[in-house]
């Protein structure tokens, strides 16, 4: 249990003897103020009216009765004192006390800070996202999927559940034949060994160019895609080496995020299952014959149109296989729940897959989430529209290096003097330009749709990624500097008594609830901005509270402790995000 949580269960067990209320129900309304000098929590009267109703013990103006209760109520010895502002009872928590638990319960859980009181939990969750096309353009919708996805992820882990998560490559259909022709027309064996995902996608704009002069080659990749469907050893060959090596190339670029999929996956393997979304589906009388003969879902029951499963033609459709995908997953991974991850403009869409799954398995809608995202507007690269994965990331790393070379920004009293070795600094704004990308990205509410800037997001002042790697490698710097050891052994705790120390403290302790709330919303801005409000509290502190070169041996310790408590806490975060930190820059 996070200690937050131990001085709010004390409040609400003794708020509670004065309200109809249980210590449960008060638990859940207590809040921190905005500014300190309010103390660490307060209780909003109205609130608690409105939430649960009239309370007879609570009589009279809010105001009033807050007034009395503070000066009736006997907090516990951890509550310095409980004053009244307006309709709010404010709790202030004894100085001491908090530190000393705070920053134990950081030294004790170390790297699991924050998530380290959740329990393992008995369920899978499949996760589905990024999933590019091969041989067709990395697009902006594809970089916050992939980017959402991978903190979906990281947060599930940490608080307890088993991941499956799925890259769902768009793998299959004719675009396949007509690469296939284009390849035989343009291709280049050694540049697919070099760079697979740029060479396909070159043949593919290539052919495409030509086809739209010569009708002739669509009638070819039709062919040529009717022969892999038909199991065409050759054809088949060619497309399981084109689909592996961009696979492979993709894994590599995706090492650059700290991404690494449990499986790539696409439509090609889920071609088996169709027939058995058809029978299932008219086995259990949840499909009607529409007008022109086409097969449909009957979703009435659900609010909504017939879904279409099947051209009148006998052809699937991708909602078909978006099922059969359901079918195979639940067979080979048993989920409890299915998280897609996927632009809002996809929400019918979803709608309509998550209910005819409903009734093709059985399990409840609920078992299926759209983690759905806003859109990112003016992401280009400086010589055009940045259609890869890699092209983004090179761009971003240029751009770093180019700041870096003309900046003296990183470096600082605590830096040891930065990096200066080339291929060092070359990795080091590699990551930098991640930690750009992903930050700028999910500063935001994921709903919300935002405007990508290169110079913006690699500001080393501004709220950004650089300015989060920076604040944790200046924190590493004053570790490294003072050469006093962490430890909770032997500390005199009120030597932290200043405001700015105690101010600190207090963002450290927040961490754990920072993480539930963000985890109950999937929404990676609720920590991006704590981190953010965390690394101006530890700025603050490092320009009030020096660590080296102090008279007082136990002031140094006990500073030094609070420095890697907000470090350990900084790391932790950064890692939900899937952002590694800099030790050095």
């Amino acid at each position: 249990m996070s200690c937050v949580r131990t001085f709010k269960q004390a409040i609400a067990r003794h708020v509670a003897a004065h309200t109809s209320c249980s210590e449960h129900q008060l638990l859940s309304l207590l809040r921190v103020p905005k500014q300190a000098k309010e103390g660490q929590f307060f209780l909003n009267i109205p609130k608690l009216l409105s939430t649960h109703g009239p309370d007879p013990k609570i009589q009279g103006a809010p105001a009033a009765w807050c007034k009395e209760i503070s000066q009736k109520l006997a907090p516990p010895a951890s509550i310095h004192k409980v004053t009244a502002k307006g309709p709010n009872l404010h709790f202030h928590v004894d100085q001491t006390t908090m530190t000393s638990a705070v920053l134990q319960q950081v030294y004790r859980d170390k790297e699991r800070y924050g998530w380290a009181h959740a329990t393992p939990i008995d369920q899978t969750v499949l996760l589905d996202y990024s999933s590019p096309n091969i041989a067709k353009p990395f697009h902006a919708g594809h970089l916050r999927s992939t980017i959402m996805g991978n903190y979906i992820k990281r947060i599930h882990k940490a608080l307890g559940y088993r991941v499956v998560d799925i890259n769902y490559l768009g793998d299959w259909g004719k675009q396949y034949g007509l690469l296939a022709v284009g390849f035989g027309k343009y291709g280049d064996h050694d540049e697919l060994r070099r760079d697979p995902i740029h060479h396909l996608y070159d043949v593919y704009v290539k052919i495409n160019k030509d086809a739209e002069q010569d009708p002739v080659i669509h009638q070819q990749a039709n062919a040529y895609f009717k022969q892999m469907e038909q199991g065409d050893p050759k054809a088949l060959e060619q497309w399981q080496r084109f689909r592996q090596l961009s696979i492979d190339s993709y894994a590599s670029i995706y090492r650059r995020l700290n991404i690494d999929f449990t499986e790539y996956s696409g439509e090609s393997q889920v071609n088996a299952y169709i027939p058995r979304v058809y029978e299932l589906l008219s086995a259990k009388q949840a499909t009607i014959r529409m007008d022109d003969g086409a097969l449909a879902v009957d979703l009435s029951a659900f609010g909504m149109e017939p879904a279409i499963i099947q051209r009148a033609d006998g052809t699937s459709l991708y909602l078909t296989r978006d099922l059969a995908a359901v079918l195979l997953r639940q067979e080979k991974h048993a989920f409890e729940k299915a998280i897609y991850v996927v632009g809002m403009e996809q929400q019918g869409y979803f709608r309509q897959v998550f209910a005819c799954a409903s009734l093709l398995t059985g399990a409840d809608p609920a078992q299926f989430v759209h983690a759905s995202f806003g859109r990112i507007q003016g992401m280009s690269t400086r010589q055009g529209t940045a259609v890869f994965l890699q092209d983004i990331l090179d761009t971003a790393k240029g751009t770093i290096l180019d700041y870096m070379a003309t900046k003296d920004t990183l470096d600082d009293d605590e830096m040891d003097g930065g990096v200066t070795n080339s291929e060092s600094i070359d990795a080091i704004a590699d990551k930098l330009g991640v930690s750009a990308i992903l930050i700028q990205d999910m500063k935001s509410k994921r709903l919300k749709n935002y405007i990508f800037s290169w110079d913006r997001m690699t500001d080393a002042k501004g709220d950004t990624g650089v300015f989060l790697q920076y604040a944790h490698a200046r924190t590493c710097g004053i570790e490294r500097k003072a050469g006093i050891p962490v430890t909770v052994e032997g500390q005199h705790w009120d030597l932290l008594a200043e405001s700015s120390a105690f101010e600190l403290v207090q963002v450290i302790s927040y961490f754990p609830d920072i993480v539930q709330q963000s985890f109950d919303a999937l929404e990676p801005c609720t920590i991006v901005n704590y981190l953010f409000k965390l690394s101006h509290a530890t700025s603050h502190a490092s320009h009030q509270l020096r660590v080296k070169d102090i008279d007082d041996p136990d002031v140094a310790k006990a500073r030094m402790l609070l420095f890697w408590a907000a470090r350990t806490t900084l790391h932790n975060g950064l890692s939900l995000l899937g952002i590694s930190p800099l030790e050095k820059m």
